[in-house]
């Protein structure tokens, strides 16, 4: 992030920034069922960008027992699985191809659904820090789905992550999805339409994502970016912290 000016917007990702990652649920069912890691985040990203998890994060698809069989027939795709292999061959030596492992997609995607809607423990009580402050624009793009009709995860709760947003672009909702430019565009639409006054320029943006790629595109339109990486939420904060001058950690030893 090169420039040290104050950023006119804060923009986050929500899964694995705001709350806690659905990769590490994937990488429990993972390590719990024998499957090698890395594969079925693997197979998600082969199967761009007119997969299955792609169609329902653009809301393409309805999330129901069709989706779930396409969603299975791409991770275990014969063609995946042997790319996967055929990297782990180039990176250890590997040369046998193993059985495709066998998915079940109903219950890792619930249980990946499920963690993602517990706050993540650091950097939660940091944004509400700053949205209790008044002084921040803070605001959320998100690769998400939307649950069938009746589910008890469309339910709101008291204290959702999602009340301390002024602008939430959800990319089922808006039928567009990162890392693709469109939305990326759109969310400077948004910004810019939400606060006419402040003149928005896209080097006023701090975005904050788990996920290469997604960084790279908001770079790509001048966005100033912070990686979050899995299970370090709490550096993220430090480095919130030195962004906006704030004390949002427990420790009060940051830097102000």
């Amino acid at each position: 992030m090169p420039s040290s000016s104050k950023p006119k917007v804060l923009l986050f990702d929500i899964g694995g920034v705001c709350v806690v990652s659905p990769f590490q649920a994937i990488l429990d069912y993972e390590k719990a069922n024998n499957i090698p890691t890395g594969y079925i985040n693997f197979s998600i990203s082969f199967s761009k960008p007119n997969g299955a998890w792609q169609k329902l994060e653009r809301g393409e698809l309805p999330l129901d027992s069709n989706w779930f069989a396409a969603w299975k027939k791409d991770i275990q795709s014969p063609k995946s699985w042997e790319a996967y292999h055929k990297k782990k061959v180039d990176q250890s030596g590997y040369n046998a191809l193993p059985p495709i492992p066998d998915v079940k997609v109903d219950d890792l995607y619930w249980t990946m659904m499920g963690i993602s809607r517990q706050p993540d423990p650091h950097m939660a009580p940091a944004l509400r820090k700053l949205k209790e402050s008044g002084r921040w624009r803070l605001a959320a793009l998100s690769n998400t789905s939307i649950f069938p009709p009746g589910h008890p995860f469309n339910e709101p709760r008291p204290g959702d992550i999602k009340d301390v947003f002024d602008v939430f672009i959800s990319s089922a909702h808006v039928g567009m999805r990162k890392p693709d430019k469109i939305i990326y565009d759109f969310t400077m639409q948004k910004l810019r339409e939400k606060w006419p006054e402040a003149d928005i320029q896209p080097g006023d943006i701090v975005f904050f994502d788990d996920i290469g790629e997604n960084l790279k595109m908001g770079k790509s339109v001048g966005w100033r970016t912070v990686k979050v990486w899995l299970g370090k939420t709490e550096d993220t904060v430090k480095e919130l912290e030195k962004i906006t001058g704030e004390q949002l950690s427990g420790d009060a030893r940051a830097k102000l």
